[in-house]
């Protein structure tokens, strides 16, 4: 504004004037060298590494986790701390799923379904056999397939042979069940028993009397029925071992370890008595072991195995044939209640229709109960002199036992029709299944 004075200005401190650093060619070539731009360059380069990498531990990580924890769920073991072992079975006919909640049942499994899976993803949905197996809490999903699947020549299988089981019936169970090879081999096995006599001093006694001979199986009666657990790897002689060695127990334990003398409660003052039984003492080990067959074989239940006994021993003693329907079906094949008088009339050794005494040899395995009986026959019926019996109702395993031959004779005629219809009816049952078998 004109005519008016201006304040003088602050005086500032001047700065010295900055010049940009000349570079001479040297210079400019060694800071592209080893300056700036070569880290520019280095980064441009390591950028895309660095997030490429950065996406690929994040993608692990995530991955890494999952997996725990999808392990961790459905995969490790149920307890890894717990090594006790676990016997599990496999049983004929079981399917994977049913193996697997078992396996879920029995704390060895955290998840039935994973299993499943992963035995088909693997492949080896066939390899996994029926059996009994050692397991453990400790072991995962993986171990436990892998032990299942591998045919382990220490895991054992569970065989049960029944009472009244012949040496046919036992071959063609124990090739079913896949713990034999062969059927033909078990039956050849057992036709001899020579190199079994030595393990067994009741064959070998019995071969010592020369009663073996002529025998359609000289192992027949020397199976012991029982349950028992055999190797997976077991052959054909192995299980026949089993067999025989467990009955030399039972003969150890019945025909030696028991007496004459026993003991029951008295009806009438409720305190124990002593009760003297009658001992076939006239019959061999040998004779015993045959007539407990007989025995096996005609008796429905084990209440009436020493009456039935009874009524063969007196038979016995009165020199009359024991017209024994299973003597008559042995080498026959045929498994009926209503025999015909041609299949009564077949003449062979086993037929106590046709000869007198005992079969040549036992005519199925017994078991324990049936041998005690044969030893000991019931001392009332012994004494009141029974000499028949028949069955009833085919289905309820009753027997009716008469002293005469014309309450025999009543008995049959009124049960007679009951066995026809109940052999029609198997006939039946039979033709149907071989039908659907083809």
């Amino acid at each position: 504004m004109a005519g008016k004075k201006q304040a003088p200005r602050e005086k500032r401190e001047r700065r010295p004037f900055s010049r940009p650093m000349r570079y001479d060619q040297r210079t400019l070539r060694e800071e592209r060298e080893y300056g700036v731009y070569w880290y520019a360059w280095l980064w441009r380069v390591l950028r895309p590494v660095t997030v490429f990498l950065c996406a690929v531990l994040i993608v692990v990580g995530l991955v890494t986790t999952g997996w725990n924890k999808v392990y961790e769920t459905f995969l490790m073991p149920v307890d890894p701390d717990n090594t006790q072992t676990v016997r599990f079975t496999i049983e004929s006919g079981d399917s994977i799923s049913e193996i697997g909640e078992n396996l879920e049942n029995a704390q060895l499994l955290r998840n039935r379904t994973v299993f499943r899976y992963l035995v088909q993803f693997m492949g080896v949905t066939d390899k996994i056999s029926y059996g009994t197996f050692d397991l453990s809490p400790s072991m995962d999903v993986n171990a436990i397939i892998t032990e299942l699947s591998s045919g382990s020549q220490n895991a054992e299988r569970t065989i049960t042979i029944i009472p009244g089981w012949t040496v046919e019936d036992i071959a063609d169970y124990l090739y079913e069940e896949g713990a034999i090879q062969s059927r033909e081999e078990f039956l050849t096995l057992c036709r001899d028993a020579a190199p079994f006599a030595e393990m067994s001093y009741p064959i070998k006694l019995a071969q010592d009397l020369g009663t073996l001979s002529g025998r359609k199986y000289q192992l027949e009666g020397y199976l012991a029925p029982d349950t028992y657990r055999v190797f997976r790897s077991a052959t054909a002689q192995d299980i026949i071992n089993t067999l025989i060695s467990q009955t030399n127990t039972v003969i150890d334990e019945v025909y030696y370890g028991s007496n004459e003398i026993e003991f029951e409660v008295d009806p009438d003052t409720g305190e124990y008595r002593e009760v003297t039984r009658y001992r076939n003492d006239d019959l061999t080990l040998d004779e015993i072991i045959i007539l407990a067959s007989l025995i096996e074989k005609e008796a429905g239940n084990t209440d009436d195995y020493a009456r039935v006994s009874a009524v063969f021993t007196n038979r016995l003693n009165a020199g009359m044939r024991l017209e024994s329907d299973p003597t008559a079906t042995y080498l026959l094949g045929v498994d009926k209640l209503a025999l015909s008088n041609e299949e009564t009339s077949a003449v062979n050794n086993y037929n106590t229709y046709v000869i007198d005494g005992l079969p040549i040899g036992p005519i199925c395995n017994p078991s324990a109960a049936a041998m005690e009986a044969a030893l000991y026959p019931d001392v009332e019926y012994v004494d009141e002199g029974y000499l028949y019996f028949c069955a009833k109702e085919p289905t309820s395993g009753e027997l009716a036992f008469a002293k005469t031959l014309e309450e025999h004779e009543a008995n049959v005629a009124k049960y007679r029709p009951l066995w026809e219809e109940y052999d029609r009816q198997r006939a039946q049952q039979q033709s149907a299944s071989d039908t659907n078998a083809q």
